[in-house]
């Protein structure tokens, strides 16, 4: 665990950065972690993921996994939620899947052909 007075961005994002490399994603996902905002004691993160390839570097659909810091206490508590779901996971407690990620990318696809502009 993170201390609460250890965190800054940079270190933040370096936390989130190592509990990602736990995941065990296939290496084909690839990601980036932006900070989003500070509001009280709260710093939050988002975690892009797509899967780029030689035909299509720029990916139609990603998937978004949002990271909350809380450095209320003592020790910094790190949650983290799916993109448009509310169940909240921390890690260590709970096994992430690679195919939460495939079901967004896949539902934003299959969205995306449906709708015609």
């Amino acid at each position: 665990m993170v201390k609460s007075s250890e965190i800054n961005e940079e270190s933040a994002i370096k936390a989130i950065d190592e509990i990602v490399k736990g995941w065990g994603v296939h290496e084909c996902w690839l990601y980036c972690i932006d900070f989003l905002e500070k509001v009280d004691n709260k710093h939050q993160f988002r975690v892009k993921w797509s899967i780029p390839t030689r035909r299509k570097p720029i990916p139609t659909a990603t998937a978004a996994v949002f990271f909350t810091i809380d450095t209320s206490k003592t020790e910094a508590e790190i949650t983290y939620v799916l993109e448009a779901q509310r169940l909240i996971h921390t890690p260590g407690k709970t096994v992430f899947r690679e195919k939460w990620l495939k079901d967004i990318v896949t539902t934003k696809t299959m969205m995306m052909n449906d709708v015609t502009f």
